[in-house]
Formats: C-alpha cells, structure tokens, sequence
C-alpha cells in the first residue's frame, strides 16, 4: 500500500489560484519565509520529541504536519509552540536585512501573535487545551476549553464586524471566520497525530 505523503487539497489549490490572479503572487515569498520558518520548528521539535513525521497536507487552515508516536500532553504544548518560536525567531533574524526581509518579518510578527490565540485550530488553542485538561482533568478540562474557545470566537466576530463596517477593514472577520470554519470537536482534545 503506498501512502501519499504530500496532499494538497482542492481548498488550498484554489485559493493558490485566486492569488495568481489576484497578482499576489509577488507577495508569495515575503509570506512563504514565516511559513516556513514556523513549520521546520514544528518538525525540529516533533523530531526532538521521538515523533516520525508520516506527510504534509497543504489544507485551507494551513500546511498541517502528521505525525505518528506516543506524544504525552507536554510533548503536545512543546510541538505547538515550537511553531509560534520559529516564527519569532525569524522575524527577529530578518528585521535586520532589506526592507523586502522588514516587510516579512513584520508578517512573521503578526501571524505568530495571531497564532498564539487560544482557539482552535491555532497552536495556542492546542496549548490551552492541553493545560485546562493537564490541570483540571479530562471533562472539567474539556468544558472551560469548549466555553473559552466559543467566548473568543465569539468576540472575534462582534470585533470584525465592527471593524468592517467602521474601519472598511475586512481581515480581522475573514480571519475570525475562518477559524470558525475550522472548528472541529475531534482535534479539541489534540488526539490526532496533526499540527498546522
């Protein structure tokens, strides 16, 4: 059985060809340095941690990286984070080369404090989750992650509503809506061997 170890999605191959014509494709590489930055931590640390990579799917909510092995909840938070830290790292690297690299860092800047929100399927809604159940037990645990994640979700909205109708500014409700879309009751818990 051959498995396939690289899928794209037909989600993703269409918003790869709504930038094409959109002309954005010269912004492609001053998105693709954070990117990559902040999914080879996810790599190094899954590695790090004993985990074998098995593929890359390039989805709609992101390049998501499987994994097989037994991955405790710290390993868990670790692998999440390590993400968000390459990011970081990046943009701390790349603020001092050419305005190009400044520009990219400053998006390397954002997406890393965007990803750190504790909703799914951000890796700080990984983290959240695995803490409120590390600490407070499996149900308990479970229940203020699910109450959290609907509360900021929720005003996340209200706030890119508000800011698409006062400041014409349409990426905070894309972005909200988009993580709305994602939401999905299986990976709550981070049971899955994937991480975006």
């Amino acid at each position: 059985m051959v498995k396939r170890r690289l899928f794209l999605s037909f989600t993703a191959v269409y918003l790869a060809i709504c930038l094409y014509y959109r002309q954005a494709l010269s912004l492609l590489p001053v998105i693709l340095l954070p990117v990559a930055a902040h999914e080879l931590a996810h790599v190094l640390a899954l590695y790090m941690l004993g985990q074998r990579i098995t593929g890359l799917t390039l989805e709609a909510q992101g390049l998501c990286i499987r994994y097989d092995g037994d991955c405790t909840p710290p390993g868990h938070i670790l692998a999440a984070l390590a993400g968000p830290l390459g990011g970081a790292l990046y943009a701390l690297c790349a603020d001092w080369g050419t305005p190009w690299l400044k520009q990219s860092a400053g998006l390397s800047l954002l997406l890393t404090a965007f990803n750190l929100l504790p909703i799914l399927p951000l890796d700080g809604g990984r983290v959240f989750s695995q803490l409120c159940i590390l600490y407070l037990g499996q149900e308990r645990g479970a229940a203020l992650f699910h109450a959290v994640n609907a509360v900021l979700l929720t005003l996340l909205l209200l706030g890119g509503v508000v800011l698409a109708l006062w400041k014409k500014s349409t990426a905070p409700l894309a972005a909200a809506i988009w993580l709305l879309l994602f939401q999905n009751e299986e990976e709550a818990l981070v049971k899955s061997g994937k991480i975006i």
